[in-house]
């Protein structure tokens, strides 16, 4: 496959035009463990993209189908934890976060030529397909296709920098959980360089605020 994945600092990657959900996820991680292994993530994800089964058809629904359901949620999984929001620890992680196993699915569907893009409404995070114009999504914490009327309020088509923005907004509590104030201040800070509205904007500075008061 060949895929060209490497990370780029984040605060550079998030001016760019919107890349794959992947790419900025890596750039992501990246920021907060620096001896993260680009070139052994990206075997790793060309080997999962190739144990993809074949769609029965090519049919978008069919399509969708053949993202495997992920590993379930271990029993006891601590919520606080990191592990399971950073792309590459994530992608061995015993309970993936929702939000982490949809940037995987994207990937892995990228990298097998499938048109399958990330829709949520921020605390359900789905996968469907740009071309199947009923409203079908594929859950990613069970692997089961459902009517998105079923799953409100309205989810949403989000592009890279959002499903960051998710990220942080998910990292940055549970750097304060864990007594963690630099990383999350630092989470913080890199939320200001997605390219928000003046109100969002207004919300990310906000946020910094909250965190870097938690300094004094």
């Amino acid at each position: 496959m060949n895929a060209v994945f490497a990370p780029l600092p984040f605060t550079l990657h998030a001016t760019t035009g919107c890349p794959p959900h992947a790419e900025l996820a890596l750039s992501l991680a990246w920021t907060f463990d620096a001896t993260l292994d680009a070139a052994v993530l990206d075997e790793e994800l060309d080997r999962r993209a190739l144990l993809l089964p074949e769609p029965a058809s090519p049919h978008p629904l069919d399509e969708l189908r053949t993202l495997v359901a992920p590993t379930p949620r271990a029993p006891g999984a601590r919520d606080m934890d990191v592990d399971c929001l950073l792309l590459h620890t994530a992608l061995h992680s015993k309970a993936p976060h929702p939000l982490a196993l949809a940037v995987i699915g994207a990937e892995l569907a990228r990298r097998r030529g499938l048109s399958i893009g990330i829709v949520s409404n921020g605390s359900e995070h789905c996968l469907a397909h740009t071309e199947l114009p009923a409203p079908l999504l594929l859950r990613v914490e069970t692997g089961q296709i459902v009517d998105a009327h079923r799953l409100p309020p309205a989810l949403t088509w989000r592009c890279a920098h959002e499903v960051a923005g998710l990220m942080i907004d998910e990292l940055e509590p549970r750097w304060l959980a864990q007594g963690r104030i630099d990383q999350a201040l630092h989470a913080a800070e890199l939320r200001l360089c997605l390219p928000f509205d003046d109100k969002g904007k207004e919300i990310a500075e906000r946020k910094l605020r909250r965190v870097s008061a938690l300094l004094n």
